[in-house]
């Protein structure tokens, strides 16, 4: 692509998780890049330290001790900026034998965040439905593959603009 920059990120735990977006150098902000260390897959998500300034941090705490409750993390808080009906994907390696939720964060300025699962054959099998910026799969029935595959997780800002997190929440099968 001319003129455009392409971010990709690869993150593992129990979870593979990469993610590639391309933007426009002039759109392409320092936070599209961000994805920190793993984290521990052990650490609970009641025991993260988060800075009281980072509001994707926090507002991602308060929703997966609301609708990840005893899981733990699989990735780190990955991090981007979506303008209003911009997408993002990221490639997901879904171990069996584990159930998952993915749950997303957005920041000021975004109204309506939502996520969408795409099976390893491409059929979309989650979304989320709700009017909100959190939005979470696997919220009624976690996400429990019989077998490993890749799955594709789109973010998808349909209505607003901002920042935004997504991280992706396991327990044992």
């Amino acid at each position: 692509m001319t003129g455009a920059t392409r971010a990709c990120l690869f993150l593992s735990a129990a979870l593979a998780l990469s993610a590639c977006t391309e933007e426009a150098p002039e759109t392409a902000g320092p936070a599209a890049n961000q994805g920190g260390e793993p984290a521990a897959p052990a650490d609970p998500v009641a025991a993260e330290e988060i800075d009281p300034n980072d509001r994707i941090g926090q507002e991602m705490a308060q929703r997966a001790q609301q609708f990840a409750e005893g899981m733990t993390p699989a990735t780190p808080l990955f991090r981007g900026t979506l303008s209003n009906g911009g997408t993002q994907d990221y490639q997901a390696i879904l171990q069996g034998a584990r159930c998952f939720k993915i749950v997303g964060v957005g920041g000021q300025g975004v109204t309506d965040l939502d996520l969408f699962l795409f099976d390893p054959n491409g059929v979309q099998v989650q979304q989320d439905t709700a009017t909100d910026s959190y939005p979470v799969l696997g919220l009624t029935h976690p996400i429990c593959p019989e077998t490993s595959g890749s799955y594709r997780v789109q973010v998808k800002m349909f209505q607003g603009s901002g920042d935004f997190g997504v991280r992706v929440y396991e327990s044992g099968g």
